[in-house]
């Protein structure tokens, strides 16, 4: 047997990890990891993203807590861009409202 769809999401983690890139592009880094497995690749994803420009693509909201910068796309059409303090606390901010929807904290 071959590697559950998790596992091999570890290991393009760990592989990213060590190549020590200067910029990161993670898509739904964590979408196929259980929960407490999840909390620790958030922890190394903001290691890793030190000093470094990333790019992360998700749809679990909570996973952008610590990101500079929002872009918000609606059928691939780019809607919203802004730092993601302002557009959290923005209540009219399309960030703002699916935060909200999400229940997930600003």
């Amino acid at each position: 047997g071959g590697v559950s769809a998790g596992e091999a999401q570890l290991l393009a983690f760990a592989r990213a990890f060590l190549a020590d890139p200067g910029l990161v592009v993670l898509d739904e880094a964590s979408s196929r990891l259980d929960p407490a497995t999840e909390r620790h690749v958030e922890e190394s994803v903001r290691r890793l993203l030190d000093g470094r420009t990333g790019v992360l693509i998700a749809h679990r909201l909570s996973s952008l807590a610590h990101v500079d910068t929002v872009a918000v796309l609606d059928h691939g059409k780019l809607v919203e861009y802004g730092r993601r303090e302002a557009l959290a606390a923005d209540p009219h901010s399309r960030f703002g409202r699916l935060l909200d929807a999400a229940g997930v904290r600003r």
